[in-house]
């Protein structure tokens, strides 16, 4: 007598309902791609973007919807960011996805179908048929349960990442917000001391006619005139560089109309004043810090990890019943199922998992040593930035500044002067230059102290 026996596993309650709810495809094509784009010329378009970025609360400061679409506001580029940052949108994508995955992780093994027959020619004579399940996978425990709890601890480290990707984000938008308000400032500072210094071009010219000044006297002069334009280019290539830059960091278009309201106010309204100068503690930046608390739940992933590799060890238990038909009668019986790992099969998985938690332990504690030496680092950088920036730049500009006045007077009662007129001009360009940059480096070193402290102040009205 021949015997033949198949085997099917498969899901028989939702077989059929799988087969018919194939994910919807959806095409992109280049009119959509290009409506996209131009989807962010409204005040509206950022409510609508910022709803759809919404994740539930995060451990860090989110911005709020904008009243009105204003460049020269914070809250409007803090929005846009949040709302259509390329590496933002990704890892949201990315937080969603792990979500999820991980309501299908740790769920039982498929049912299994055994059927058989001994005899192909009378099946009904002589037939069995058996189902069995994954009952530790229904009881939550062993493998399924460290499947379920390695899936939690993957969400929230790709939250962590996702909070330190926003907290980093916020910094540099501000960062380049006042970089290129001080490359504005910086060309607008040499278009007026042009304007004022272009007057005496006049009075050289009709020296150097008459024979009151020597040629090299006059090419001095326009030299010096040549620079401050050539700063002034300098600085429009500048704003040009920070426009493209803040454009990308909130995920719009360089043409954007809220660049043409963009204004000065993210260096204009910094105040020495207002500025906190407090040294962190390595405690607070454990608490405070995103960089820090991802590395924490890295940590906590990696003993997921550890822990679902040791829990396959555990059998997988199959139970289900049986049924078997004879001639003239019909048996209910039980299955049994025991799949055993086979002895130090796992030991070498296990062990690189220990060894994976203890690298991210160690990470931790670098990360811990890095960020305080950053601490430091930033509050010391924050005082020489606010001593150039309230003290040397303001009166090394103010002397030059007198300087130039009076070698104009100079020049004027002497057309023998002009060569110190011309000096006093350099200087000028360079005091100036001075001052703006003083302004937004002392800005830019607050902005990295409040990140390095893990501190979120809002900027002043």
């Amino acid at each position: 007598m021949s015997f033949v026996s198949f085997r099917l596993v498969c899901i028989l309650s939702v077989s059929t309902l799988c087969a018919c709810t194939s994910a919807a495809t959806s095409a992109v094509s280049d009119a959509s791609l290009l409506e996209a784009r131009s989807r962010r010329s409204s005040l509206e378009d950022v409510r609508s973007a910022l709803a759809l970025a919404e994740l539930g609360p995060l451990s860090v400061p989110l911005p709020t919807a904008p009243d009105e679409m204003r460049g020269d506001r914070r809250e409007f580029w803090q929005a846009a960011a949040l709302a259509w940052n390329p590496e933002l949108r990704q890892m949201r994508r990315r937080v969603r996805e792990l979500r999820a995955l991980r309501d299908s992780a740790g769920r039982p093994a498929a049912l299994e179908l055994e059927a058989g027959a001994r005899e192909i020619a009378r099946p009904s004579d002589d037939a069995e048929l058996s189902l069995t399940f994954d009952l530790l996978g229904l009881l939550a425990l062993g493998p399924s349960a460290a499947a379920r709890d390695l899936a939690s601890a993957e969400e929230r480290a790709a939250l962590a990442d996702f909070e330190r990707a926003v907290w980093r984000l916020r910094f540099d938008v501000d960062r380049a917000r006042a970089r290129l308000a001080g490359a504005l400032a910086l060309e607008a500072a040499m278009r007026a001391l042009y304007g004022e210094c272009a007057e005496e071009t006049t009075r050289i010219d009709l020296l150097g006619a008459r024979g009151w000044i020597g040629p090299a006297m006059r090419e001095g002069a326009y030299a010096s005139l040549h620079m401050v334009e050539h700063r002034q280019t300098m600085a429009q290539l500048e704003a040009v560089s920070m426009r493209a830059e803040l454009a990308a960091l909130c995920g719009l278009d360089v043409s954007h109309p809220t660049f043409e309201q963009f204004g000065g106010g993210a260096i204009d309204r910094f105040r020495a004043e207002d500025v906190e100068l407090v040294e962190a503690q390595p405690r607070e930046l454990l608490e405070r810090l995103p960089e820090l608390r991802a590395a924490k739940l890295a940590l906590a992933l990696a003993e997921a990890e550890l822990r679902r590799e040791a829990r396959e060890q555990w059998p997988m238990l199959r139970v289900g019943p049986q049924l078997t038909w004879m001639p003239g009668e019909t048996l209910l019986g039980g299955m049994l199922g025991i799949d055993l790992p086979f002895p130090g099969a796992l030991d070498g998985r296990i062990a690189a998992a220990r060894e994976r938690r203890e690298a991210a332990r160690e990470a931790l504690e670098d990360a811990l040593v890095a960020r305080a030496a950053r601490a430091r680092q930033t509050h010391e950088a924050l005082h020489v930035a606010l001593a150039q920036f309230e003290e040397h730049a303001p009166e090394l500009d103010l002397s030059v500044a007198r300087m130039l006045v009076a070698a104009r007077a100079e020049f004027r009662a002497d057309p023998e002067r002009l060569d110190k007129w011309s000096l006093a001009l350099r200087e000028r360009v360079e005091s100036l230059t001075s001052l703006v940059e003083a302004r937004v480096d002392a800005v830019v070193a607050e902005l990295d102290d409040l990140e390095a402290r893990g501190v979120a102040r809002e900027e002043q009205p």
